[in-house]
């Protein structure tokens, strides 16, 4: 069994939209809960997936080490229905450091079922037009207020690791160990581990040393690169 916890406002996901995945997905226990703090804990079930309300995303970005520290497998996405402007919902998505998909409630059950399989699959989803959302807040943006040219964007195939991914593999190809990784970043050995794992299967490497060849192949040397969110 694994769980679905939404973390939204009562009466923010219909009880039908809910029933039905539950019949869509019976291996599935779909938990609700009004408040970040009330996700940090241990479910009965695995946590593969948390939903969001938009309106949570910066109190989950402040306890996001908190988060994953209950939830290391968990893919998180947002809510988006009619009432959020899209290009706010863009911006978000493009600068937060957890949400990696979104998670439409406004169309059709079969659409957001199907959606949902998705992303209970580990698969990110964000509707192309989102996308262009973004890039027209870039574009939008006074180039003063933009990052400074000398910061390098993220190559492929590294963009699909978030910030803290990109931190451990740049330590992981300077030949530092878990250990010393883990007391550099704060972390626990066992999220250095977690990281780690996740970064060799988004990089379709077979083992540290490969993930790590990835990194130097993308990375000029003494490069400033932003890393993915």
């Amino acid at each position: 069994m694994r769980t679905i916890v939404f973390v939204v406002p009562p009466g923010s996901v219909s009880p039908a939209l809910k029933q039905a995945a539950e019949e869509a997905f019976p291996w599935t226990v779909i938990e609700e809960v009004s408040q970040v703090d009330q996700a940090i804990r241990i479910f009965p079930s695995t946590v593969s997936l948390l939903i969001l309300h938009p309106d949570l995303i910066a109190d989950a970005e402040r306890s996001s080490a908190d988060l994953f520290r209950y939830h290391p497998l968990a893919l998180t996405a947002v809510l988006h229905d009619d009432m959020m402007d899209e290009r706010e919902l863009a911006l978000r998505l493009a600068t937060s450091q957890i949400i990696r998909s979104i998670l439409p409630i406004q169309v059709r059950h079969d659409i957001s079922l199907s959606i949902l399989g998705l992303l209970l699959q580990g698969i990110e989803y964000c509707p192309r037009r989102l996308l262009g959302a973004a890039m027209e807040h870039v574009s939008d943006t006074p180039p003063a207020a933009r990052e400074p040219e000398e910061a390098q964007p993220i190559a492929m195939p590294l963009r699909v690791l978030t910030k803290r991914e990109m931190q451990v593999l740049e330590m992981v190809q300077r030949g530092l160990q878990n250990k010393s990784i883990a007391n550099d970043l704060n972390l626990s050995r066992h999220t250095v581990k977690i990281h780690l794992h996740n970064i060799i299967s988004k990089l379709g490497a077979r083992n540290r040393t490969e993930a790590a060849a990835f990194y130097r192949d993308a990375v000029p040397a003494g490069a400033s690169l932003r890393a993915a969110g």
